[in-house]
């Protein structure tokens, strides 16, 4: 059978139809590579040794709000987690150290005289003085866990501004739920501020669900908080879902070494 095609519309079409999955093929080869690719961030549980970092990363990301997160307490907790996003230190970080883990970004650039000179103090006592001990590796953010019955309730997320928008705030997300299934939780929960479109849809995309408000729950301008839970995350749907949001995070940024997961090497053994 042949068709009459004067305008060569119906070779035009098939071309294009071509095209489009040449696209997709050559997408899905690229995302596989990557996936392929180690992120130079990995996730790993946070210790005692590593609160004074993880309280200047709160500083930094929720400036004004009180009262803070007691990290350090909840370090302790025996029904708390924290993860942290960790890299190797540059040898400038690592030399700034010490005042990383007590100025903030914005501290840092502050050009008042005052501020000036508390940078000032603060190098001689932390570089001369009393220099803290200092995680092993370079802390870009964390994760916050709470375990209560049948519940993983995510506490708090920090990033610090200069690591934002590289995929690591969601990755500490897919670790959290990671852990909260391993430890046997039905669903995970949190808050959110009401205004904070960005961080509703990433939740959303992982299957968090509006349920509730709490008004007038951020103590620095009074603004509501939406209560958000998953579904239960021991569903296959849920579960199928998920599994396919990490292939997908890794295929963009590179599978992340965290709790649980050393590498796609991993899975190959296990087949």
């Amino acid at each position: 059978m042949t068709f009459n095609d004067p305008d060569n519309k119906l070779a035009a079409a098939f071309a294009n139809l071509d095209a489009g999955n040449l696209k997709d093929e050559i997408k899905e080869s690229a995302e596989q590579a990557k996936a392929l690719e180690q992120n130079p961030f990995a996730i790993r549980q946070a210790s005692v040794d590593d609160g004074l970092i993880l309280e200047s990363i709160e500083r930094e990301a929720f400036p004004g709000m009180l009262p803070v997160t007691r990290i350090s307490r909840d370090l302790l907790r025996e029904n708390g987690l924290y993860l942290a996003a960790v890299r190797d230190w540059t040898n400038e970080e690592r030399e700034l150290g010490p005042r990383l883990a007590v100025a903030t970004k914005t501290e840092l650039e502050y050009e008042s005289f005052s501020a000036r000179l508390k940078r000032n103090f603060d190098k001689f006592v932390l570089d001369r003085v009393t220099r803290p001990r200092l995680p092993s590796d370079y802390i870009a953010g964390f994760i916050g866990l709470w375990f209560v019955l049948d519940e993983a309730h995510v506490v708090i997320i920090g990033l610090r501004e200069t690591e934002r928008r590289q995929g690591i705030g969601e990755q500490l997300l897919i670790s959290a739920i990671e852990q909260a299934s391993d430890r046997g939780s039905r669903v995970v929960t949190l808050e959110v501020r009401k205004s904070n479109t960005p961080a509703i849809e990433l939740y959303k995309k992982y299957g968090f669900q509006e349920v509730g408000l709490r008004r007038r729950y951020y103590s620095d301008n009074g603004e509501d908080a939406l209560i958000m839970t998953t579904s239960p995350i021991v569903n296959e749907d849920f579960r199928s879902q998920f599994e396919q949001l990490v292939k997908s995070h890794a295929g963009r940024y590179g599978w992340v070494r965290r709790p649980g997961y050393g590498g796609p090497s991993e899975e190959i053994s296990e087949d």
